[in-house]
């Protein structure tokens, strides 16, 4: 399969499945040949598009059969064509220009030039997760909706916002295409994950706007004889290393004692969930066989008991799934169970 932009007339093979609004695109797969058209591309553009399939139909016998997409109107087989070159990215035609460049060297090559980008990935209006793609939304936080899961590129960093609406299909896609963001870049993006209520940090990003650049490269003073000597360095230079006087030779008894102890200590603090991941204040009870019940007062009436999220007992990271938690109505006693 292969891509190529219609770029004033003439077609021009690109290597990332990045789309913009407002270009053609040629996706030749040999036997069918797609025309995606863009909402803002000129009727110009349109036209070079349909001659440029026409010739390159004409080239191999006539034999291949043009089918022409409408942007967002892309079909399940133009979709699971694209998604063998990586994860579909609709976005403004001035965004076009650096997401399509080879990045190989440095904390972020071409970071001068960068535009911050926020992508919309929704599940809505598609048939199945393999037909899924990533939709450019204003870089703002009016575009968050929580219904929906949201990467925030902002170059060498990657942002990922989860809606506390949004479902697993949503998470699992968004976390993969940040991925994948690192993986056609030098470095490592190291995508952090925000859920919708504790996403300060995520909200700071997007009122920095587009145009803002943050590098985690370390800046390193240099050491001068020139320079004067501080505070921290007279510190520093008067702490000595402690050293051991005294070496123990561990024994087999040794080892297995302290394996012991570990055991005893991972079971003390077992609960569901992952372990250090949970709140230790929730009273914790066995799961009942039969009908749930307070363990304070007791009540069976179902219409007493409300089950809720337990956001402090993380079950599974990736995708964050949650425990779940129950309140009784009748005498207001919290729990979870085992």
């Amino acid at each position: 399969m292969i891509l190529y932009l219609v770029d004033q007339g003439n077609l021009k093979e690109v290597k990332k499945p990045v789309f913009s609004i407002g270009d053609t695109y040629i996706v030749d797969d040999d036997r069918t040949i797609y025309v995606w058209i863009g909402s803002k591309c000129s009727v110009d553009e349109k036209t070079a598009g349909a001659a440029q399939a026409r010739t390159l139909d004409q080239q191999r016998g006539g034999a291949a059969k043009i089918i022409t997409i409408d942007q967002n109107q892309e079909t399940a087989d133009f979709m699971k064509t694209i998604n063998t070159m990586g994860a579909m990215k609709v976005v403004e035609k001035n965004y076009a220009k650096t997401l399509l460049k080879d990045v190989s060297t440095g904390d972020f090559a071409g970071f001068s030039e960068w535009k911050n980008v926020l992508y919309r990935v929704s599940a809505e209006e598609f048939d199945g997760i393999n037909t899924m793609k990533m939709i450019q939304v204003p870089f703002a936080k009016d575009s968050l909706d929580s219904e929906d899961a949201f990467i925030a590129d902002l170059g060498n960093k990657v942002y990922i916002w989860q809606g506390s609406a949004c479902n697993v299909k949503e998470k699992v896609k968004a976390g993969q295409w940040a991925r994948h963001i690192d993986a056609e870049r030098a470095g490592a993006q190291n995508e952090k994950i925000f859920e919708e209520g504790d996403d300060s940090e995520f909200l700071t990003a997007l009122g920095r706007g587009v145009d803002y650049k943050e590098s985690d490269a370390v800046q390193f003073r240099a050491e001068s004889v020139l320079e004067p000597e501080t505070e921290a360095d007279k510190v520093a230079a008067e702490i000595q290393p402690e050293f051991k006087s005294e070496v123990r030779d561990v024994t087999p008894n040794d080892i297995k004692a302290d394996i012991a102890h570990i055991k005893e200590v991972s079971a003390s603090s077992a609960s569901p969930g992952i372990p250090g991941r949970h709140d230790d204040s929730l009273l914790t009870v066995e799961k009942p066989e039969g009908r749930r019940k307070c363990p304070k007062c007791n009540t069976e009436n179902k219409m007493m008991i409300h089950e809720t999220v337990d956001k402090s007992n993380v079950i599974l990271d990736y995708p964050r799934v949650y425990g779940k938690k129950y309140k009784c109505g009748q005498c207001g006693q919290e729990w979870r169970e085992k």
